[in-house]
C-alpha cells in the first residue's frame, strides 16, 4: 500500500491493563501493511518531548483502550464509568495539538475518536447501554465480524472513500456528546450518536472512526480504505514537509 520509496512512520499511542503499556497486534499490522513503522508514544513521554517526536512521524494514529476521564471535559464521573489513565488522556491532548499546527495527518480509532473531540472541545457519553439503553461491545468469539450499520454522511471524506452506509463491529460503552467546534460529524449510529468525524478538506487530514478498521481490515474492503487514505494523505504531507 506504501506510496512513496521513503520510509513511512506512524506514531501510535499505548494503551494500559493491569500498569502494562502496550500496543493490540491488529494497529501494528494495520501500520506494517501500509508499507511504514511503528514509533511506539508511551504514556509516561514528557509532554515537552512530543515536538521532537513529531518531526520524526509521517503521521499519527491514536488508538483505542481505556475511557477519556470525565475531568477531561469538565464532567463528574458516573458509576458506570470504567478505568481512565490521565496522563494518556494528558499525552494525547497536546500530540493531537502539534500535529494540527504541523499540519501532520491524524487518524482516530475508537478512544482514539473520543480524546480527538474532547481535546478539541466536544464531551463524551459515559455509557452507551445506560444513555441509549443499547450495548455497543460485541461479545467474544460473535458470529459476525459486524454488529450494526452505520449512516455515512454525504459530502464528506468519508463518504466520499464509501460511497455509502456500511455495517461496522463494535467495542465501546462511550461515544461523542457534544461534537467539538470545527469538527464534522461524517457517520451516525443507529441511535443517533456520532460515529465517526472528521475536519474539513481544506484543513490538516484529521479522520475518526469509533469502530475498529484494524480489526475488520480482511473482512471488508471498507477497512482497508480508511488506511489507504491515511496513507494517501501521509504521501502528501511527505512532499511538503
Amino acid at each position: 500500500m506504501a506510496l512513496s520509496n521513503r520510509p513511512v512512520v506512524i506514531g501510535i499511542t499505548t494503551d494500559m491493563d493491569f500498569g502494562v503499556q502496550h500496543v493490540q497486534k491488529g494497529y501494528i499490522r494495520a501500520i506494517h501493511r501500509m508499507g511504514a513503522e511503528a514509533l511506539i508514544i508511551r504514556h509516561e513521554t514528557p509532554l515537552d518531548a512530543l515536538a521532537s517526536i513529531a518531526e520524526r512521524i509521517d503521521g499519527m494514529l491514536f488508538s483505542g483502550g481505556a475511557d477519556v476521564d470525565p475531568a477531561s471535559y469538565a464532567a463528574e464521573r458516573i458509576p458506570e464509568c470504567g478505568l481512565t489513565h490521565p496522563m494518556r488522556d494528558a499525552l494525547e491532548v497536546r500530540m493531537l495539538e502539534i500535529c494540527l499546527k504541523k499540519g501532520i495527518p491524524v487518524l482516530g480509532i475508537c478512544r482514539g475518536c473520543q480524546i480527538i473531540n474532547v481535546a478539541l472541545g466536544g464531551t463524551l457519553v459515559q455509557d452507551i447501554p445506560l444513555r441509549f439503553g443499547r450495548s455497543h461491545r460485541m461479545p467474544k468469539g460473535a458470529a459476525s465480524p459486524f454488529d450494526h450499520d452505520v449512516r455515512v454522511v454525504q459530502d464528506t471524506m468519508l463518504y466520499g472513500i464509501m460511497r455509502g452506509d456500511l455495517r461496522v463491529n463494535s467495542y465501546h460503552h462511550q461515544c461523542v456528546d457534544r461534537l467539538a467546534p470545527g469538527l464534522i460529524p461524517s457517520a451516525y449510529a443507529p441511535e443517533g450518536f456520532v460515529e465517526a468525524l472528521e475536519l474539513p478538506e481544506s484543513q490538516s487530514f484529521l479522520m475518526a472512526v469509533q469502530w475498529h478498521p484494524e480489526v475488520s481490515l480482511d473482512a471488508d474492503m471498507g477497512s482497508e480504505w480508511i488506511f489507504r487514505r491515511f496513507l494517501k494523505a501521509i504521501d502528501a504531507y511527505q512532499k511538503i514537509r
